[in-house]
């Protein structure tokens, strides 16, 4: 999120480009504090206390989506200059937080269980531990991209949405583990959000161009397929467990 410079876009798409980013993030941001607060300040549903390692974790993951809401509003005051600045400051904190969020899920593997109660990983940890892990992998190669294209305005802004959309599938798996009705249902319930976010990051293509571009076409399209393959294809296999179980040792 860093080095952006001014974009001309057309009149008719001004409030959208104004004040998508922002709506984004700060949907983020609500999904997250919705999800993670309640078992923080109402522990009587944990299957154990919060570990140092999961408390840095969300507490980062978290920073990084409030720099995401900062920098949405900088871009669309026109602080281009401080953007650049918190940009330094977010691309420290990706590098944190993307070897907590490997470290946090191995972890997961070798306890066997989720700390807050919310996934039920107890049949088989080293599949379920497939999602966060490929959610991570498309986290890192979206905002290493961002940062590698951050003097290319709208390649930047688009990896960027992407990579916070790569975010989003956890902390909404533990707000359907909070509601029952939710949970009952098939794990494929995920991808209803998810595709939400995914159509809203194609739409505001649409919106500002008429068109939708290869790079939202193929990014989008390749985080909607992900997941039905971790799940169906590598997941299950044997050699997945394999691996899994030798990172985790």
């Amino acid at each position: 999120m860093s080095s952006v410079t001014a974009v001309q876009i057309p009149a008719k798409g001004a409030v959208v480009e104004r004040w998508f980013f922002t709506a984004m993030a700060g949907a983020m941001l609500a999904v997250a504090i919705s999800v993670f607060a309640p078992s923080i300040v109402i522990t009587s549903g944990r299957r154990a206390p919060l570990s140092p390692l999961a408390a840095a974790h969300g507490v980062v993951f978290f920073i990084w989506l409030c720099i995401f809401f900062v920098q949405a509003r900088l871009i669309a005051t026109g602080h281009i200059a401080l953007h650049k600045r918190v940009g330094v400051a977010a691309a420290i904190v990706a590098a944190v937080m993307i070897p907590l969020a490997y470290a946090t899920c191995f972890a997961m593997v070798r306890r066997g269980f989720d700390l807050s109660g919310d996934l039920r990983v107890e049949h088989d940890p080293a599949y379920e531990v497939i999602f966060p892990l490929g959610d991570v992998m498309l986290f890192s190669v979206l905002v290493a991209a961002a940062i590698a294209y951050r003097r290319r305005p709208e390649i930047h802004k688009t990896l960027i949405l992407f990579a916070n959309i790569a975010l989003m599938p956890a902390p909404l798996a533990h707000l359907i583990g909070h509601i029952p009705w939710l949970a009952a249902m098939p794990g494929a319930i995920i991808m209803a959000p998810i595709t939400l976010f995914l159509a809203a990051a194609v739409g505001r293509d649409f919106l500002l161009k008429g068109r939708v571009s290869v790079l939202t076409w193929g990014v989008a399209a390749t985080m909607f397929m992900s997941g039905p393959l971790r799940a169906g294809l590598i997941g299950p296999s044997a050699t997945w467990h394999r691996l899994v179980h030798w990172l985790a040792r």
